[in-house]
């Protein structure tokens, strides 16, 4: 039987099986389907190589996961009595997916953290847009909750032999590896502990990525935290983690704010679109896209050399270069305004190339409303 008639019987809820575990297992094969191209190696821990029988043991028991510190995140799975889920010694969950779910502190005295490193399928592809995301549920027996995640990407493994925190500075005595730091700040505290709580962002690849760790990179000094009143067994903010997504996704923008083109350069008194130019404007339009009551305006700039009249028309033309690429990709030229400023508002010194080369950018404002 085909995966996607099954999937489709699944989710309309037409196909029912007496086995706990086979419910599990279909549910992560039609999300997979559903979300496409998870470039996560056992997204969900379901695939272990020995069943957890005691602490800290998520490093020697998954395959692709390890461990990038000497902390003992901890790996639950219903196949066990005492590493057990639903309910185990930090509190009672069931697995957002499947039968399993890691669980570590964000948050402990001393400066104490833990955290998880996967691998990924690929390495990710420079300049693209990628989708991150994993589920978060507060352990009942913790007696802090905080508000942010950090996730590091990197070409290679991470393995230090600390038990404290992976800080910049902790990172920066690495060689022979690249980073790619991704900070997730949240506008509350987590702290629901029958709910799983879905933490997501975008990020844009420098390339070469292909393992991913998620803890928290900062000290106790700098996290923000909260005390709960109630009492709690364990002094740290210790949460349970499900289901780790990367793929290709759309990047959000904020709306009625002046972005860059960060990718979008121009060379001394030209207007042509190069490369990677032309995706990050394919990006922006896949945003647009997926909600049809988004405006676009684009603001062409550039340096000081030549006459205010030049460089206004040089700048006009620079942003109907990124408009017409926006037209091509299928964006209606209703939704779309642009104009040009020439050697306005300069973001770089004029008097050093690297400052000119700055200066010689398109700008855009995303909104409800079109503005000429």
């Amino acid at each position: 039987m085909p995966i996607s008639f099954v999937c489709n019987l699944f989710n309309m809820g037409q196909f029912t099986v007496g086995c706990r575990n086979w419910i599990g297992i279909l549910s992560i094969l039609c999300l997979g389907r559903a979300m496409s191209q998870n470039l996560v190696e056992n997204p969900s821990f379901e695939a272990f190589l020995e069943c957890p029988d005691h602490l800290g043991n998520f490093g020697e028991d998954l395959k692709y996961w390890s461990v990038p510190t000497q902390g003992t995140t901890d790996y639950f799975n219903s196949c066990s009595l005492s590493m057990g889920v639903p309910v185990n010694f930090m509190g009672e969950q069931t697995a957002k997916f499947g039968e399993a779910y890691l669980g570590f502190y964000m948050y402990a005295p001393e400066d104490y953290r833990e955290y998880i490193q996967g691998e990924l399928k690929e390495p990710l592809k420079k300049g693209v847009v990628y989708t991150l995301s994993f589920y978060i549920s507060l352990a009942e027996n913790s007696d802090h909750v905080i508000r942010d995640f950090d996730v590091l990407l990197s070409s290679k493994p991470i393995g230090i032999k600390i038990k404290k925190g992976l800080t910049k500075w902790q990172l920066s005595k690495i060689e022979g590896n690249s980073f790619t730091n991704i900070e997730i700040i949240g506008d509350e505290f987590i702290n629901d502990e029958k709910a799983w709580t879905k933490i997501s962002t975008t990020f844009l690849a420098t390339g070469g990525e292909q393992f991913i760790t998620i803890g928290n990179f900062k000290n106790n000094a700098s996290t923000r935290r909260q005390k709960l009143f109630k009492e709690k067994n364990v002094n740290g903010a210790y949460y349970f983690l499900d289901m780790v997504y990367v793929g290709e996704g759309i990047q959000a923008y904020a709306l009625n704010e002046t972005h860059i083109f960060e990718n979008v350069h121009f060379n001394f008194d030209e207007f042509n679109l190069g490369e990677n130019g032309a995706l990050e404007i394919k990006r922006v339009y896949n945003y647009l896209q997926s909600d049809s009551t988004l405006n676009i305006a684009i603001n062409g700039y550039t340096d000081n050399w030549g006459t205010p009249s030049y460089n206004k028309e040089l700048s006009v033309k620079r942003a109907k270069a990124v408009a017409n690429g926006l037209i091509q990709l299928g964006l209606a030229e209703k939704r779309i305004a642009y104009n040009g400023f020439g050697a306005a508002q300069p973001l770089g010194n004029n008097e050093e190339e690297e400052g000119r080369a700055r200066n010689r950018r398109v700008e855009f404002i995303i909104s409800k409303t079109l503005e000429e």
